[in-house]
């Protein structure tokens, strides 16, 4: 399974997710339901840090930010 389906999965799938972007080191997204996440399968898959302000994530991912949401959106 790759990185960016491991993520997918990690943060509750495609119906929890939404406004996905990269900044930089992170990848952003507002959730649709926060319980769902799963942020030690997030930081076995890379993730520094995981950030959780009311239905907005952050995940710290590095440099491959940019790479990672493309793979997520292709995997749609």
């Amino acid at each position: 399974m790759s990185t960016a389906t491991t993520l997918v999965e990690a943060l509750g799938g495609w119906d929890n997710i939404s406004n996905l972007e990269a900044c930089i080191t992170r990848i952003r997204l507002d959730a649709a339901n926060t319980d769902l996440i799963d942020e030690a399968k997030l930081r076995e898959a890379g993730a520094f840090d995981v950030v959780i302000v009311g239905d907005a994530v952050q995940l710290v991912m590095g440099p491959d930010s940019e790479d990672l949401v493309e793979q997520m959106n292709a995997s749609r």
